[in-house]
């Protein structure tokens, strides 16, 4: 009697566990991504000057929004300048105004894209088609602005696509905000229970950052409660030496990008404003010091 109990409940628990993992797969798209999708007619409430750019490829259309900056040309260089903002997985380009600032202020027209699912984005989703949209965005603003006027940001989900196109596309300046090592350490992290064979989407940064020839300079809060720190923190080791990981005591997944330390080096770093007021007087500020970075 007592054997078979032990059976049926190790059969029930394995038959538990099975319809579990089966659920995780089959709704791991649910379990990662925020869709905010909107119809193609919906206007955004953008304050800024700015253009919808749409993008139609074989298998989706593609939406994303360019943000113009109002000082044309402030470094003297011949073409206007551009930073790539790959976003969160969270919402659509209408939260993407916010973070534009930061780098129209320096003197960038900054594009923000949506995901597929995502705002006006359409398409069926999979990893290759994500890394291959990344590919796209980045492609259309080399025809437009050059290849050596971009920059690429990436905050959160969006890392992992600003750091796919750091080693595929050798862009020379690369910011993360709050990364992650890879999705598939994310869903370790959340789903220890889980086996890693699961997960349709890996997205391993780590890997690509292993390969990207230009200088990356990733910031992570330690209170952050979405992408934990030791997971940002896990891209150290693939570092080169001009890279740079600085830790942001206190700052957590939302406010990391807005601490006035980190907007202090973002600024020493790009800022065409800056860079142009001070050639004739001093360099720029080289940033973080080595003690607020530990």
């Amino acid at each position: 009697m007592f054997k078979r109990f032990v059976k049926w409940f190790v059969g029930s628990m394995l038959i538990g566990y099975a319809a579990i993992m089966g659920a995780a797969y089959a709704f791991q798209e649910q379990l990662m991504f925020y869709f905010e999708p909107v119809t193609d007619d919906y206007e955004y409430s953008f304050s800024l000057p700015h253009e919808e750019i749409f993008i139609d490829t074989s298998e989706a259309r593609l939406h994303g929004v360019l943000f113009k900056n109002e000082l044309i040309n402030i470094s003297g260089a011949s073409r206007r300048n551009l930073v790539i903002y790959y976003k969160g997985n969270a919402g659509n380009v209408g939260s993407s105004e916010r973070p534009a600032k930061i780098f129209l202020d320096m003197g960038y027209d900054v594009l923000s894209m949506d995901y597929r699912g995502f705002g006006k984005s359409r398409g069926p989703l999979s990893e290759q088609s994500l890394l291959a949209d990344a590919e796209v965005w980045f492609d259309w603003a080399t025809a437009r602005y050059g290849s050596d006027n971009i920059r690429v940001v990436g905050y959160s989900f969006g890392t992992t696509f600003a750091s796919h196109i750091a080693a595929e596309r050798g862009v020379s300046k690369v910011m993360l905000f709050a990364p992650m090592k890879s999705i598939l350490d994310m869903a370790e992290r959340r789903y220890p229970f889980l086996p890693e064979f699961l997960t349709n989407y890996p997205l391993r940064s780590d890997e690509k950052l292993k390969r990207a020839p230009g200088q990356v300079v990733i910031y992570h809060g330690t209170s952050d409660e979405v992408v934990p720190f030791a997971s940002g923190a896990g891209l150290k080791e693939v570092l080169g030496p001009d890279d740079e990981f600085f830790t942001i005591k206190g700052a957590d997944h939302y406010n990391v990008a807005l601490q006035p330390e980190v907007l202090a080096d973002v600024n020493a770093r790009w800022s065409l404003r800056r860079a142009t007021l001070t050639q004739a007087s001093q360099p720029a500020e080289r940033g973080l010091s080595r003690e607020t970075a530990r």
